[in-house]
Order: C-alpha cells, then sequence, then structure tokens
C-alpha cells in the first residue's frame, strides 16, 4: 500500500507540470460553455417578411410576427431586441394560390447577436402567393379618442384624396380604401392639419405611393337642444289699438336647436313669442298660429302649442 502510493506521488511530482496545464484548459474551456449557454431570454414581436421576386406578392401569411427563445452570452442577451432582429424567408419559386408551409430555422433570421435560437413560437409559417397588381385607393382618415364635449367634426380633407397601392392582386380586388395611421382627437380645441402616414395591412407586402398624406380636421361647435317653458305670447296690433285682446293659453313652450355656445348663451328675454291681431273683426274669436321670433344662429324645433285662441272686443 504505501509501495502504491509512493509510486503515485512521485509521478504527480514528475507530471506536475502537465497536471497543472490540463486542470487550466479544462477551467478555461468549461468557462467558455458557462458563458454560451448559461443565460436564456425570449423575445416577443419579431417581424416576419416574405422575400418574393418581382411581380408577385403575399396573399396570405398565417404568422406576422413571432416569438423566438434565445440562448448566449451575459454580452449578447443584453442586446437582443425586436427592432433589430427580423425573419425573412425567401420564395425563389413561388407557386400561384397554394398553401406552402415553412419550417421556421435560424437560417432564415437576421441577428447582428452571437446568440443562438433555442426555439420558434409558432415553429412554422403558411403562405400564400398571387401575382401582384396595382390599385388607385382613396384615403380614409383614422381616429382614436373623442373631441372635447361640444365639438364635432364637420368634414376631413386628405391630400392627395387618392394613394397607389401595389401588392397581392386578391388583397387589392378586396380593398375599398386605404387608412392612415389613427389621429389622436383628444383635447383638440380647434380645426386642425398634419401629416400623417398611411396605415399598410397586414395581409402580404404592400407598397404605397406616397406613404405620408396631409390630413385637414374641419371642426364645429356641436347642435344641441333645449326646452324653454312659459314664455309669454304677446298681441301684434296696430299703433293706438284700444280693443281688449284676451289670449288662451297665454304663454307657450318651445324647443330649439342650435351650436351649444349659442343655445348656452340665449336668455328668455331674447325669445319673442307673439300672435298678429291686425285687421281683425271685433267681437269675434280665433284660432291663430303663434310666431316665434330668436336669436341668430338658434332655430325652432317645436312650439307647444302651435295655435292659440284669441277673443277681441272693445275696451268698453
Amino acid at each position: 500500500m504505501k509501495t502504491s502510493l509512493s509510486k503515485l506521488f512521485n509521478q504527480i511530482r514528475k507530471d506536475k507540470w502537465l497536471i497543472l496545464f490540463c486542470l487550466l484548459l479544462a477551467f478555461l474551456g468549461w468557462q467558455e460553455i458557462r458563458k454560451n449557454i448559461g443565460f436564456e431570454v425570449s423575445v416577443s414581436n419579431i417581424a416576419v417578411d416574405i422575400d418574393v421576386p418581382s411581380g408577385w406578392a403575399v396573399w396570405e401569411k398565417s404568422v406576422h410576427r413571432v416569438n423566438i427563445v434565445f440562448r448566449g452570452s451575459r454580452e449578447d442577451i443584453r442586446y437582443l431586441n425586436n427592432e433589430q432582429l427580423r425573419v425573412i424567408i425567401p420564395m425563389p419559386e413561388p407557386e400561384y394560390g397554394e398553401e406552402m408551409v415553412v419550417k421556421l430555422s435560424e437560417k432564415y433570421l437576421r441577428n447582428p447577436t452571437g446568440a443562438k435560437v433555442v426555439q420558434f413560437s409558432p415553429s412554422e409559417i403558411v403562405v400564400k402567393l398571387d401575382q401582384e397588381n396595382d390599385r388607385l385607393l382613396p384615403v380614409k382618415a383614422a381616429v382614436r379618442g373623442s373631441l372635447p364635449d361640444g365639438l364635432e367634426i364637420d368634414r376631413i380633407v386628405c391630400t392627395p384624396a387618392s394613394v397607389s397601392v401595389s401588392g397581392a392582386r386578391q388583397v387589392l380586388d378586396e380593398m375599398e380604401n386605404i387608412q392612415t395611421e389613427k389621429v389622436d382627437l383628444k383635447d383638440r380645441q380647434t380645426s386642425f392639419k398634419e401629416s400623417v402616414p398611411i396605415a399598410l395591412p397586414q395581409a402580404g407586402r404592400m407598397n404605397v405611393n406616397p406613404n405620408w398624406v396631409s390630413v385637414e380636421f374641419f371642426l364645429e361647435a356641436r347642435n344641441s337642444t333645449k326646452i324653454v317653458e312659459n314664455i309669454p305670447v304677446r298681441t301684434l296690433c296696430a299703433p293706438g289699438d284700444r280693443r281688449k285682446i284676451d289670449i288662451q293659453p297665454q304663454t307657450i313652450n318651445i324647443t330649439v336647436q342650435g351650436k351649444l355656445q349659442r343655445i348656452e348663451q340665449m336668455q328668455t328675454a331674447n325669445i319673442f313669442a307673439y300672435v298678429s291681431c291686425h285687421d281683425l273683426e271685433e267681437s269675434t274669436g280665433y284660432d291663430l298660429p303663434v310666431i316665434v321670433d330668436l336669436p341668430s344662429g338658434v332655430q325652432i324645433i317645436k312650439t307647444e302649442p302651435v295655435i292659440v285662441h284669441v277673443d277681441i272686443s272693445n275696451e268698453n
């Protein structure tokens, strides 16, 4: 036993530098392995594009964005983001209308880092191609949010009113217009004008010319309605007329409409309701329509009642 241990120690002393060198190589190798495989991260919403020859366009694709799990060094993982990553699938020999299933792999990924792909989700994409076509489509402004109370859109003018769109024929044939990116209406107080990019549909690869348009929103005060009650009905007579005129009912109610600001500023004293009693005989009863004069910018919607009864007699 002692002889064996002695031989072992003698051998270690003899080869100690070789043993130390091997241990150092093993340590450095392990550090490199751990550096490369020690970290994983998932990056979401990585764009998927289909590269087709001239004259062809994407009709349908089952996936527009994918999620990918990466493994790599801390440095590589740190700089991964969906803006610098892109999946580009070449289609060198397109087939019209047929569904082509493509298994996603790292060879389709544009990745400027050294991180390696662990998994695609989903793992495949289904693509249908069509011949490319051109159409002139009207532009429609898309909006989000709501205008402040009291305002509404009178009209929207896009300049140019139409743009040239190229893409898959089947997709273009189903499109009635093309929309802009959404314009925010929140906190808008007056008419305004903005340059807005065209929003490209996800259905296939499309090109638009021009890809920016000028959109002008014309805003106006929203119409409002109001009920005004107990407005006295007056008589309109010739100067010096001393006859006794009795009106039943003596007051009316009206419903008016106009811009919100006009309605809010309107006062009952500015409303004049009357019946015209010119050339009416005495000692006779009449059913007369009530005439209502309103401030500028306000119109009458309803009068209750529309007719009042008038009795005329001598003052004595």
